[in-house]
């Protein structure tokens, strides 16, 4: 088959979080490759002798309903045919998942992992932090490929996560459109961030996602392939310090765009039953975490710490943080 037929093929699983669809496409996909399945649903394979890259992306989409759905291409963009009822095309994350199994089969070092239910909140990824670090041993950077666009090399997940120097290297082995964006919200590596010095998230091509009007331009998926297949770790520049609590500044410095909410048919029956906010947060949970990240500046360790000890930290970003001169000193995180 060709690139583009196997692409095309890849967008027909409608795969929501745990459904028999995404079970098939895992059993497609990637189990002729050699995946391993972890205990938290998670598969992955490792290529070369202690790599220190682990290449990202995810196995869900934001289907409402699993099973097979028709697609359409125009030339450029591969998108849902006009009269499709299917909620999404799904390329957030199958676009990625195909970058990765190309270079899985061009054996480019790397620990390669296929998260499970990233769509839903991080579910695999945040299971391996919390409860199997040790898997990330010797990982010094950890690329996502799950980001829209055609030109970001994400620096920033709310908070810093990624170095300029690091994202940096990247580019000078990415097509010369990629740009440094410190704009990114949410995705599997950001879970890694106290762990792993680099983490970050990288263009596939997709536009519109989480909607029917979702489209992915295929001739920048294939370049960035083609880019990929040839990428070379060992150039990559690895500075920052994962156990440095970044400045209250940093972390409100890179604001991501706004965008408008994805309303399936389904949320919105959903949110004609809501009847208080817990309603709404278990309806929207992704726009209610845009909302409290961009809007109200809440980072994920504030509203961690609040779930966990009921206030808000000011005790990390109090005046006794504040250096000679005014300004903020980083904060260590424990060991």
């Amino acid at each position: 088959m060709t690139d583009f037929e196997i692409i095309s093929l890849m967008h027909t699983y409608c795969r929501p979080a745990n459904s028999p669809a995404e079970a098939r496409f895992i059993d497609r996909f990637l189990k002729p490759l050699g995946v391993t399945k972890d205990q938290f649903g998670n598969h992955f394979i490792k290529i070369g002798d202690d790599p220190i890259v682990l290449w990202s992306s995810h196995t869900d989409t934001v289907h409402t309903r699993d099973g097979i759905q028709e697609i359409d291409f125009d030339g450029t963009y591969l998108k849902l045919p006009a009269e499709s009822k299917s909620s999404c095309l799904g390329a957030d994350c199958t676009a990625g998942i195909w970058v990765m199994t190309e270079m899985i089969k061009a054996k480019v070092p790397g620990h390669y992992v296929f998260h499970c239910a990233e769509e839903i909140g991080c579910v695999g990824s945040r299971a391996i932090a919390e409860q199997n670090p040790k898997f990330l041993d010797g990982i010094k950077a950890a690329v996502a490929f799950d980001r829209f666009g055609v030109g970001s090399v994400i620096t920033h997940q709310g908070t810093r996560t990624a170095s300029d120097a690091f994202g940096e290297s990247m580019m000078a082995q990415l097509p010369k459109r990629f740009k440094l964006d410190p704009t990114g919200l949410v995705t599997d590596t950001k879970q890694y961030r106290e762990i792993v010095p680099e983490c970050t998230n990288i263009s596939v091509g997709y536009f519109d996602h989480h909607k029917p009007t979702e489209r992915l331009d295929v001739a920048h998926l294939i370049e960035l392939r083609n880019h990929m297949v040839q990428f070379d770790a060992g150039k990559l520049v690895i500075e920052r310090d994962p156990t440095i609590v970044p400045l209250r500044s940093e972390r409100m410095s890179a604001p991501a765009p706004r965008r408008r909410p994805a309303f399936s048919s389904l949320a919105a029956f959903r949110s004609l039953l809501a009847t208080d906010i817990a309603d709404l947060v278990w309806t929207y949970p992704r726009l209610v975490a845009q909302f409290l990240e961009e809007e109200m500046g809440v980072s994920f360790d504030e509203l961690e710490h609040y779930i966990q000890h009921g206030e808000m930290p000011g005790l990390l970003f109090d005046d006794e943080d504040e250096d000679e001169d005014g300004g903020e000193e980083p904060v260590r995180r424990r060991a």
